[in-house]
């Protein structure tokens, strides 16, 4: 739903409270859905991804990002709804593992799922699962064409490289494990252009990166809230 998601970042200002996005899709129907039944559906999907509160970490920090990175935003759509849905981060590593140029469509992804829980789907939710994974990656940049899917790289900016980084940090993660993180992976990298990434983020501003030797110290200046720095657990 990243078409949805820049529509209503895009369209209300950065200070507005989480009732005032449901209140943009439901009432202003900002989205232009058809009927209440719709924006009621679109506002439910649209918090369950992205929360659409700002006083979770993952959201303000979304906006935050999304501002000033307008290549990099469906690779911050995608990490954010990866925060918040499990089946998404479960899944992950089907398209990462995947080479590039390589065929991957929807079929692929059912069987795969198939494959790893039998029991889990039957058939009709196994199609349109697999089907909502491939769209949700070729938003993202993992995959391209509209019929027969290859593997691509998603574009990854510092500031999305920042993003994902401090979800690790919000997952306990420090030092050189960041960037060895879940997180650091979903950037499709190699370690040294994950290293790369992580120099220029620094040298724009975007956290704070100290390198001696194999010890990596990588902080965040002013991006967490006190609050959000002592519990560092996993993002909400």
């Amino acid at each position: 739903m990243t078409s949805e998601l820049s529509l209503i970042l895009d369209g209300l200002p950065a200070d507005s409270v989480a009732e005032r996005y449901r209140q943009a899709i439901v009432d202003d129907n900002l989205l232009g859905k058809a009927t209440r039944s719709t924006r009621l559906k679109a506002a439910g999907h649209l918090t369950s991804l992205y929360a659409l509160d700002p006083s979770k970490a993952v959201f303000r920090l979304l906006r935050h990002f999304w501002v000033a990175d307008q290549v990099g935003r469906p690779m911050l759509a995608y990490l954010a709804a990866s925060a918040r849905d499990r089946l998404l981060r479960e899944s992950s590593d089907i398209v990462l593992g995947c080479p590039r140029g390589q065929r991957l469509d929807a079929f692929m992804i059912a069987q795969a799922l198939s494959e790893r829980h039998p029991a889990r789907y039957r058939p009709t939710t196994l199609h349109s699962t697999a089907q909502n994974l491939a769209s949700s990656w070729t938003q993202a940049g993992y995959l391209t064409g509209k019929v027969n899917k290859c593997r691509s790289q998603p574009a990854v900016t510092p500031q999305v490289a920042t993003y994902s980084l401090v979800l690790a940090y919000l997952c306990g993660f420090r030092g050189k494990l960041l960037l060895e993180s879940f997180w650091a992976g979903l950037l499709d990298r190699t370690p040294a252009e994950l290293m790369d990434l992580a120099i220029e983020a620094s040298r724009q501003g975007w956290l704070c990166l100290k390198a001696a030797g194999s010890v990596v110290e990588i902080t965040f200046p002013g991006l967490l809230k006190p609050a959000e720095e002592r519990l560092a657990h996993e993002p909400n």
